[in-house]
């Protein structure tokens, strides 16, 4: 079998005209399956602002009907924290001149104490130099006549006879 050129042609424009119906039929293919997916994509699409549009409505009329109240809110919170910061202020100032006073009457304090310890502590010296010196001149003299009184009695005793009788001690 001997292939001439137009037998070759022929061959390869049915197999060209095969692979374009083949083509053809895989594009129809892929059309329907797009038609499919648009379809279901539409219909996901229908849910979507079905569940979803009437949300974002209320929502709308939610912030239109707070946003005076929020804008009235947020002016209440500025006009308060305004106050709060000058009452701050206020009580900083106080607290700082209350503990200014406390500390000048805990120095004044301290030194009226200083002072009465001092005064205490001078009369306690006073006191005691005034009383003390005539104290031991006191004990001074108690001491000697008390030595002056041990002295006569241990002379008296040594001169008293040691028997009864009357008889002197012997070598007197």
């Amino acid at each position: 079998m001997t292939w001439n050129t137009e037998t070759i042609l022929i061959i390869f424009v049915a197999l060209t005209g095969f692979a374009v119906l083949l083509q053809a039929c895989v594009l129809l293919a892929i059309y329907i399956s797009l038609r499919k997916t648009a379809k279901s994509a539409l219909e996901a699409s229908e849910d979507f602002k079905a569940t979803v549009l009437p949300m974002v409505h209320s929502t709308r009329e939610l912030v239109e009907r707070i946003s005076p109240q929020i804008i009235s809110i947020s002016a209440d919170v500025a006009e308060l924290a305004a106050s709060l910061k000058k009452e701050t202020r206020g009580v900083s100032f106080s607290a700082a001149e209350i503990l200014q006073r406390v500390n000048r009457q805990t120095e004044r304090l301290d030194t009226m104490l200083t002072s009465g310890l001092n005064a205490v502590e001078r009369a306690g010296v006073v006191v005691e130099s005034a009383v003390a010196a005539p104290v031991r001149q006191v004990n001074g003299v108690l001491a000697a006549i008390k030595a002056v009184i041990d002295t006569y009695r241990s002379d008296f005793s040594r001169r008293r006879p040691a028997n009864s009788n009357g008889d002197h001690p012997p070598g007197s």
